[in-house]
C-alpha cells in the first residue's frame, strides 16, 4: 500500500507504517512527522520518536530517511 506525506516541506514517502524503529515501534510516517514538525537532524529524530535510542540496529535507515526527507 502506498502513502503519500504531504509534510511542510513537500515531503513523499513510501508507506507511512512501515516499521524503521522495532524497539520503539516508529514508522516512516513517524519520522516524516518529526521532519514536518521541524525536526532538522537525527538527533532530532531521536528526541521527538526515540528511533535508534536502544539497540541501535535502525540508527542507519532513520539517517537515511531524515536525509532523504530533508533533502526533498
Amino acid at each position: 500500500m502506498w502513502y503519500t506525506v504531504n509534510t511542510k516541506k513537500g515531503v513523499n514517502i513510501m508507506n507511512r507504517k512501515k516499521e524503521i524503529c522495532s524497539c520503539y515501534h516508529v514508522t516512516k510516517g513517524d519520522i516524516a512527522d518529526a521532519v514536518a514538525d521541524g525536526a532538522t537532524s537525527f538527533k532530532d529524530i531521536k528526541k521527538a520518536t526515540k528511533a535508534g535510542k536502544a539497540c541501535g540496529k535502525c540508527k542507519k535507515k532513520v539517517k537515511k530517511l531524515t536525509k532523504k526527507l530533508l533533502a526533498d
